[in-house]
């Protein structure tokens, strides 16, 4: 089953970061307060488990807040279990299908269409008593949680597509940040560092970044997500050419720290040696994890978030806007109640929300936003990331082009190209045709 409303533009989105929703509340009411003020029947001894990925940060954060939880509630225990990007999604598909997944879950937004295939996996978080969703943007909900009509996931944030360039080592480099980036300048700029110094590259190049690379090259040719809601391909085989063409000569000529290097860190760049060690100059990737690229420069070092690039004549916005990620719950949770007053408790509580501050971007309710700014507690480089996004934003795709197994044909055409394995143009056809042949199967 599809998704039962195409994504829409980025209005909605912009309208958490500019409006102040008047549900919310203040910061004494029920409703900012997480309904019970995140209080739990103390009689009932309770166990919950609750996943998550990210930086030490975020790891930092997340286990404060669920210490302040555990303050206001001593009957309840949260087991955390927490790691890196690398596997969790295959892991919490894996628990998911097998019975053994975690009462709370925090997902990345692509994942919810497949989830929500078929068995129900995902708690429909609808007409919950526990679950306060005026707090959020109703329209938030419905064009990017919502499937099959169930709301099936929270955003935890709000997350925007950017380039963050190390300013200080740009600077003394001589690389102006202050003129758009189009692909054409980031092939120039990144041949000629490469060319004055080997070490040196402009951009990290793991398969997801250039994966998002590619399918912005496209989105911006066409101004549609790269699947039609009819499950046909929206491109065309120039238009893929076109993009498998500018990888290529972005591996060869330097631009780009070679593929079998920068995969060892999919997910990760911050961890990156080449990033530490101040050889790549910019990383893309997400305005929820510009404070991890900052956290591990040499102290002192400055970073700016500029727009990813563009074609001069791109049909649509260079950058992509969603939530940042989700927390969901188990539909299978023996304590669903209070997994879902936990949930609510984090998202909207304002005093959670200053433990929790920007780890996860920028918060979704506007009564927990308030709260961090009022607190210092919103990085000015995140919030910079995500208001730079929201004025140049993409069309979304909607929910199949998302689909992993469309996806995974392109990460395989992308490494052959990389490793000068197929022509951009013998990869064209083939991804035209494995696409194809994998959408008429999941169309069944």
């Amino acid at each position: 089953m599809k998704k039962t409303k195409k994504l829409v533009g980025f209005a909605v989105v912009l309208s958490l970061l500019t409006a102040s929703l008047a549900a919310c509340g203040s910061s004494d009411t029920p409703s900012a307060q997480g309904g019970n003020g995140g209080k739990s029947d103390p009689s009932k001894p309770i166990n919950l488990r609750f996943a998550w990925w990210g930086s030490d940060s975020r790891h930092k954060a997340t286990l404060d807040v669920i210490n302040l939880y555990k303050q206001k509630n001593p009957n309840v225990t949260i087991e955390a279990e927490y790691g890196g990007f690398d596997g969790y999604e295959q892991k919490m598909k894996t628990q998911l299908a097998g019975g053994s997944a975690p009462d709370i879950m925090q997902l990345d937004q692509p994942w919810l269409a497949e989830l929500t295939t078929g068995n129900e996996l995902l708690l429909d978080l609808n007409n919950q008593k526990s679950i306060e969703l005026k707090n959020f943007d109703a329209n938030y909900l419905k064009n990017f949680v919502t499937y099959n009509n169930k709301i099936v996931g929270l955003p935890m944030g709000t997350n925007g597509r950017t380039l963050v360039f190390n300013k200080t080592l740009a600077d003394k480099l001589g690389i102006k940040l202050d003129q758009p980036w189009t692909w054409d300048r980031v092939l120039e700029e990144g041949k000629k560092l490469h060319e004055k110094d080997s070490k040196l590259y402009l951009m990290n190049s793991d398969l997801g970044v250039i994966q998002v690379m590619f399918t912005s090259m496209l989105r911006q040719r066409t101004n549609t997500p790269l699947i039609k809601d009819d499950y046909t391909l929206a491109y065309s085989k120039e238009q893929a050419t076109e993009a498998f063409d500018w990888i290529q000569k972005a591996y060869k000529a330097g631009v780009f720290q070679p593929l079998g290097e920068s995969q060892l860190f999919s997910g990760k760049t911050d961890q990156n040696p080449k990033w530490i060690n101040q050889e790549l100059v910019a990383v893309e990737g997400w305005s929820s994890e510009v404070t991890k690229f900052k956290d591990t420069l040499p102290k002192g070092s400055e970073i700016q978030s500029v727009l990813p690039a563009s074609f001069s004549d791109a049909k649509t916005g260079a950058a992509v806007i969603r939530p940042s990620m989700v927390v969901a719950v188990n539909k299978r949770s023996e304590n669903q109640e209070e997994a879902m007053k936990f949930v609510n408790w984090m998202l909207s509580d304002p005093e959670a929300a200053k433990v929790l501050g920007d780890v996860r971007a920028v918060p979704a309710v506007e009564a927990t936003k308030t709260a961090i700014v009022q607190a210092n507690k919103l990085d000015k480089n995140v919030a910079d990331a995500v208001d730079l996004a929201s004025k140049s934003q993409a069309i979304p795709d909607n929910a199949i082009s998302q689909n992993s197994q469309v996806g995974d044909i392109l990460k395989d055409l992308i490494q052959r190209v990389a490793f000068d394995k197929a022509t951009p143009a013998a990869a064209a056809d083939e991804l035209i045709k494995r696409q194809t042949d994998k959408l008429k199967e999941l169309k069944k």
